[in-house]
């Protein structure tokens, strides 16, 4: 739960902040690259590897999500990212694969339509690799 004074905003005692106070744009890049000034193969590869460094895995590119791989063990799966993410609309929260499936899902509660999601990776030991579930 998050520490919050009486007008809604976090105690400045608090270490935990929103999304959009937690980072610096030239730091750490931004979260959905149609933010970018300018959308070209260097503007997305910086962005990404801006994120990267600083332990953001994942980024949109609109309804696109991205994630890159972090060779190491990060805390993005825990039962608080369950609660930040299920209900919430997409883009109250940092990216994340939880609000992209908890979007999905909702989608097809509400329209009762199925979704369908496209996985692709690449390792550095096999070719593009590509998976569709709907």
């Amino acid at each position: 739960m998050r520490e919050l004074d009486r007008d809604c905003k976090l105690n400045p005692g608090s270490k935990e902040r929103y999304h959009w106070q937690a980072q610096n744009v030239k730091v750490s890049g931004v979260d959905d690259m149609v933010l970018l000034s300018k959308i070209n193969e260097d503007a997305i590869t910086d962005n990404l590897k801006k994120r990267y460094m600083d332990d953001y895995i994942f980024t949109y590119i609109g309804p696109v999500l991205i994630s890159v791989n972090p060779f190491k063990q990060l805390p993005y799966f825990t039962d608080r990212e369950v609660e930040l993410y299920q209900g919430a609309a997409q883009y109250e929260n940092p990216p994340h694969i939880y609000a992209l499936a908890d979007n999905m899902y909702r989608n097809m509660m509400i329209d009762s339509e199925n979704q369908c999601v496209i996985i692709r990776w690449r390792t550095l030991a096999s070719p593009l690799q590509t998976i569709t579930i709907t």
